[in-house]
Formats: C-alpha cells, structure tokens, sequence
C-alpha cells in the first residue's frame, strides 16, 4: 500500500492490476470484495486487493464452450 492508507480507491489500485478503474469495481462488485462507505462509493483494503486477484484467477481458470452451453455444438440428428 502507498501512503500508508488503510483504504483506497479502485482508481488508485486499478493501474498497479493493469485493469481500468471500471473493470475493478465491478470485479469487486461481483467477488463481494470491498467496503462500501456510502451508497456509491466503493473503497479496497489490501485484503479486498488480494481476494479479488484470487477471484478473478479462480473465475479465469473455469472452462467456458459457449456452443455447449448454449447447445449450439449439438447435433440434435444424431
């Protein structure tokens, strides 16, 4: 942490991720991972930090084929 702040906001913690602010909040957001000081102001501690880098390595790791899902892939003939 710089500064010595217990808490920060997405726009100062987005660039050390190389994410943008946007895609930070709402990762943080979705994880759960944050500390919500007012109805839209959204602040991360080192912990929120660390949890939501888990969270979107934990989230990327899942295989996703979209034909198989959707059932796009499937040959309802055979």
């Amino acid at each position: 942490m710089s500064s010595g702040a217990v808490f920060r906001t997405p726009e100062d913690v987005a660039p050390e991720l190389w994410m943008t602010p946007t895609e930070l909040r709402r990762y943080s957001i979705e994880s759960g991972h944050h500390t919500r000081l007012s109805r839209n102001r959204i602040m991360l501690h080192a912990d929120d930090v660390a949890n939501i880098i888990a969270w979107v390595r934990q989230r990327k790791k899942k295989p996703t084929d979209w034909a198989e899902e959707s059932g796009v892939g499937r040959d309802p003939f055979a």
